[in-house]
């Protein structure tokens, strides 16, 4: 397999006879022994193949098949040489828009990516054709220029002589003979000694075309006539077009006119068949041109209109094709500028998160610290009141009374402020992302609610009590009990600490959730303070004296989003509250 793999790599330039075999072979012995990535590589080479000989919708098939699974494994340079055969298909048809898209698409596709230096060199080369065709010089420079500088290390002496070949051209675009010739020298050497013929015949030809330019004739015609030999060997009949028309027009300035007929109607018959409108433009010229000359002035009349309805047809592809592409660069661009905005919007949030973050790590280990700082202080009142508590007990002053109520109030600030510090703890871990370890068992709900508020009913004065009813098949629920209980807690604390009368709790079973409504009839909530209920120290406006930290409901919103429930509350001003803890049976 490796020994077929090499060949392919090594000969898919060439189009060498023995590819479609080989491939063949190799395929069958991938899929005998399941070696994915070899399929996906051989079907590639086997697509350049039969893009080289005329076999252009397997070629699409083939190369459209085979893109995902050469991203999968990683083989960058099959897959440069698939999106090149797509491409260049597409170019072909006149989907100019669609080529240029199928390309900048895989080069998005491998931005990222490890060893694609070689599907880079390709890509780029092939943008570099599509801009030369469209006479954007300076486009195409650069695109060349780009593959010949990753061609630094390269070792695929084809590629490197079909990038040569590509950027000699744009010089000789820019009408540097001396810097193009130079180029397709380099190339014509790495092809022969390589037998590189496709590259060989091309920098015969361009080498001709130069010495043609040049009015050096001799040289001119040895070099194009190897490059018609070349081509004709390998039935290359687009290219051996070029071939004929150039030694024609030499042919013509050696005055050979019955030669140079000879050569474009030779050429004249392969447009013909083969569809090169394009091609076709040039040869009707020289033919009328050959007519007037020998005073046939009909055939030649008769050339020239057929050359100039054909030149405008052409031409305007060629500025439908401009508008093409400058429509193309302005997308290009514009998405070039959308992506950096996106970037640079992307860079400004994430610095903006990562302080956000360290400011909430900051303010999480200010809260901590100073929580337990607090803790140190409050335990030596705690463990000093208690000891001020014993001598009023066995005091017989007359101010014993005055001091237990002021001893008592102390302690109950002790308590709040005790409590304060585990809240802030407690919302301090919640907000600092920490993830909070859970001890869900399974819980018999109705019972535990019966407890919760049996507790709470046990210390309220003047006989005050919260009823409880329980409605729909009761279930038991898997949950953490302590969190449960803190949410419960505050909630039913805060029933009891705004309403002068009985609240009330509700439990209802109903399809998979379970749903406790806790309900006063005490001073309500205003309305515009309903947005801000769950915030952190934020108080109702109507509050007055009464006792809180603003953090119970904040937590209890936390804590049930925890237990993959949630709270909602209803309320007005003066007429009471309804708080909803509703949490899933299942959860």
């Amino acid at each position: 397999m490796e020994l077929i793999l090499q060949f392919c790599r090594d000969n898919y330039n060439t189009i060498h006879h023995e590819t479609r075999n080989y491939v063949e072979l190799g395929l069958e012995i991938a899929q005998k022994t399941k070696r994915e990535k070899d399929k996906f590589v051989l079907k590639a080479y086997q697509a350049f193949y039969q893009l080289y000989t005329e076999e252009r919708k397997k070629a699409e098939l083939n190369s459209k098949a085979i893109l995902p699974g050469l991203l999968k494994h990683q083989s960058y340079t099959e897959y440069g040489l698939a999106v090149i055969i797509l491409s260049q298909i597409e170019w072909a048809r006149g989907n100019h828009e669609k080529a240029y898209t199928i390309v900048y698409r895989a080069l998005d596709q491998i931005k990222f990516k490890k060893n694609k230096g070689r599907a880079l060199i390709r890509l780029h080369w092939i943008l570099g054709g599509f801009s030369l065709d469209l006479g954007e010089i300076e486009d195409s420079y650069r695109n060349y220029s780009i593959s010949n500088r990753l061609c630094k290390d390269e070792t695929d002496l084809g590629m490197i002589a079909y990038v040569k070949i590509g950027l000699a051209s744009t010089y000789l675009k820019k009408g540097k003979l001396s810097n193009a010739k130079n180029l397709f020298e380099e190339a014509l050497n790495a092809s022969q000694n390589n037998n590189l013929w496709l590259a060989e015949s091309r920098a015969h030809y361009e080498i001709g075309m130069i010495h043609f330019t040049r009015n050096d004739l001799r040289k001119a015609e040895d070099h194009i006539h190897e490059s018609y030999l070349i081509r004709e060997e390998h039935n290359s009949l687009p290219a051996m077009v070029s071939s004929l028309t150039a030694l024609a027009e030499i042919d013509l300035e050696n005055d050979q006119t019955e030669s140079a007929r000879k050569k474009l109607l030779r050429a004249h018959k392969i447009c013909l068949e083969k569809n090169l409108r394009a091609k076709m433009v040039k040869i009707l010229k020289l033919l009328s041109k050959i007519d007037e000359s020998k005073g046939e002035y009909e055939s030649a009349l008769f050339l020239l209109k057929k050359h100039n309805q054909l030149e405008k047809e052409i031409t305007k592809i060629e500025v439908d094709n401009k508008h093409q592409f400058l429509k193309l660069s302005y997308k290009a661009k514009k998405t070039e500028q959308d992506i950096y905005l996106e970037r640079q919007s992307n860079r400004n949030l994430k610095n903006a998160l990562d302080k956000e973050k360290e400011l909430n790590d900051l303010k999480t280990r200010f809260v901590s610290i100073t929580s337990h700082q607090f803790r140190t202080p409050m335990a030596i009142i705690q463990s000093n009141i208690d000891l001020v508590n014993m001598i009023i007990q066995n005091s017989e002053s007359k101010q014993k009374v005055q001091l237990e109520k002021a001893n008592k109030r102390i302690q109950k600030e002790i308590h709040n402020m005790v409590n304060l510090m585990d809240d802030i703890l407690i919302l301090g871990k919640i907000n600092s992302g920490k993830s909070m370890s859970l001890k869900s068992v399974s819980t018999n709900l109705e019972e535990f609610c019966k407890n919760v508020i049996a507790g709470f009913n046990g210390i309220q004065k003047e006989q005050r009590e919260m009823s409880f009813s329980c409605t729909g098949i009761a279930k038991e629920i898997k949950l953490d009990r302590n969190l449960l209980r803190h949410i419960l807690s505050n909630l039913i604390s805060n029933a009891f600490k705004y309403s002068d009368d009985n609240p009330s709790c509700k439990l209802l079973f109903e399809n998979d959730q379970a749903t406790i409504s806790i309900v006063d009839n005490g001073i309500g909530i205003p309305e515009k303070d309903h947005p801000k209920l769950f915030e952190p120290f934020h108080r109702a406006t109507n509050v007055g004296e009464i006792n809180g930290t603003g953090l119970g409901l904040s937590i209890a919103k936390e804590y049930a989003e925890l237990l993959h429930g949630s709270i909602a509350i209803q309320s007005e001003i003066n007429k009471g509250t309804k708080v909803t803890l509703t949490l899933p049976v299942n959860s």
